[in-house]
């Protein structure tokens, strides 16, 4: 993949470009509790940093992979995947990366990350934390 990613030009130099999408999610929770507004919905890639941190960010239209949410030579996550949200509230989580592969194992990673925002950032409907070969 690292090939690919150079001629995308996302890594340079043996480092990863930041994404200029990429946002920790903290930053996005209102006062409503929602993330973002009410009109926030798609599939968003998440990574869960090493300190715990959730960060998000779309593809912005070109080659975007998982590690340009954090950027630099060997970016490490503790989880990586695509997290839905419908309405601004979070419906699905997953641990679909084809960068960092991540096992199911790392979806404790990120309920217990995505398990430090309030209930209300996420969906009554909420489909849980799904391995994505399912």
């Amino acid at each position: 993949m690292k090939a690919a990613d150079e001629a995308a030009g996302v890594l340079k130099n043996g480092s990863y470009i930041k994404n200029p999408t990429a946002q920790n999610l903290n930053d996005l929770i209102t006062d409503t509790g929602k993330i973002g507004s009410k009109q926030m919905s798609g599939q968003y890639m998440y990574v869960v940093d090493t300190n715990g941190n959730v960060i998000i960010g779309t593809r912005a239209g070109q080659r975007m992979p998982h590690p340009t949410l954090i950027g630099g030579v060997n970016p490490q996550v503790r989880a990586a995947g695509i997290v839905e949200i419908r309405g601004g509230q979070i419906y699905k989580v997953d641990n679909a990366s084809g960068h960092y592969k991540p096992s199911n194992e790392s979806l404790q990673a990120a309920q217990e990350a995505f398990g430090q925002l309030p209930s209300s950032a996420f969906s009554s409907k909420f489909q849980g934390y799904v391995p994505f070969d399912q």
